[in-house]
C-alpha cells in the first residue's frame, strides 16, 4: 500500500431507491494534501463525503452502495463508527443550525468531556488563532455565549472546527460548511487551513471554486454523479475555464 495514500475510493457507486446517484468514483486522496470536490447542485458532492465516514446509510432509506471506501487500507463499514468519526471529521452546514439546540456547556461536555472553563492552554491558543477565544477569555464573556443565538455564523463554524481539531483528526471532510463564511472569515480559515494542512488530509466540498482554488492541490469536479475531471487545479482551469 502506498504509505502517502489515506482514503482510496473504489468503484463506489451509491443508489437510493434504485437511481444511481454517484456513478463508478475511483479516487485516491494523499496525506498532508488539500483536495476540492466540485460541482453544482445535486451533482452528488455530499453523497462522496458523507460516504467515506459511512454516514449515508443512517441518512437514507432505500439506499444501496457498491464498490469500496478504504480508510489507511480498511473498509470504513468495518471500522468501528465512532473511531471512523472522530479521525475523519465530517461537518456540514446543518450542523450550524443543529448547535443552537443545545448549550455551549452542554456540546462541550458531548464532544470533549470537559466544561468550557477547563480548556487546556493549548485548546486556547486553538480558540485564538481560530479567532473566537474572546468568548472563552472570562467567565462574563463564557455566560454571555452559553446561548448559541448570540454567536455569529463565522464564530459557529470557527467553533465547529475547533471541536473536531481537539479530537485529533487525520482528515477534515468540510462539507459546504465553508460557503457559508463571509469574505473576511474566509481568509482567516483559508489561512489557518493551509497551515494545519501539514499534520492532516482536508476535503473541502463546495460550489464556488473561487473560495479556495488557491489553497488547494487537488479538485474532483463532478457533475450528474460522475467524476468529469480530476487533478490538478491548474490543468482543471485550463480544460474547464471560469
Amino acid at each position: 500500500m502506498d504509505k502517502n495514500k489515506i482514503i482510496e475510493i473504489k468503484d463506489l457507486s451509491v443508489y437510493i431507491n434504485n437511481l444511481k446517484l454517484l456513478k463508478n468514483i475511483n479516487l485516491e486522496i494523499s496525506k498532508n494534501e488539500i483536495l476540492l470536490i466540485y460541482g453544482p447542485r445535486n451533482a452528488g458532492k455530499s453523497l462522496l463525503a458523507r460516504s467515506m465516514v459511512a454516514l449515508n446509510e443512517e441518512l437514507f432509506k432505500g439506499i444501496q452502495t457498491t464498490g469500496q471506501v478504504l480508510f489507511l487500507g480498511e473498509d470504513v463499514n468495518s471500522i468501528e463508527k465512532r473511531y471512523l468519526r472522530s479521525t475523519i471529521a465530517y461537518s456540514e452546514p446543518t450542523f450550524v443550525d443543529n448547535i443552537n439546540f443545545l448549550t455551549l456547556s452542554e456540546v462541550f461536555n458531548l464532544a470533549l468531556r470537559i466544561k468550557p472553563s477547563d480548556i487546556s492552554q493549548e485548546q486556547y491558543m486553538l480558540l485564538e488563532k481560530l479567532n473566537i477565544a474572546h468568548i472563552f477569555s472570562n467567565h462574563s464573556s463564557l455566560k454571555s455565549y452559553e446561548n448559541f443565538e448570540n454567536w455569529t455564523i463565522g464564530d459557529k463554524i470557527s467553533f465547529i472546527i475547533f471541536l473536531s481539531l481537539a479530537r485529533n483528526p487525520q482528515v477534515f471532510i468540510f462539507d459546504s460548511i465553508l460557503d457559508h463564511l463571509d469574505d473576511f472569515m474566509h481568509k482567516d480559515i483559508k489561512d489557518f487551513l493551509f497551515d494545519i494542512k501539514e499534520d492532516r488530509s482536508l476535503i473541502i466540498s463546495t460550489r464556488n471554486l473561487s473560495l479556495f482554488s488557491d489553497i488547494a492541490e487537488k479538485i474532483v469536479f463532478l457533475d450528474k454523479g460522475e467524476i468529469i475531471y480530476k487533478g490538478s487545479i491548474e490543468g482543471f482551469l485550463l480544460n474547464f475555464p471560469l
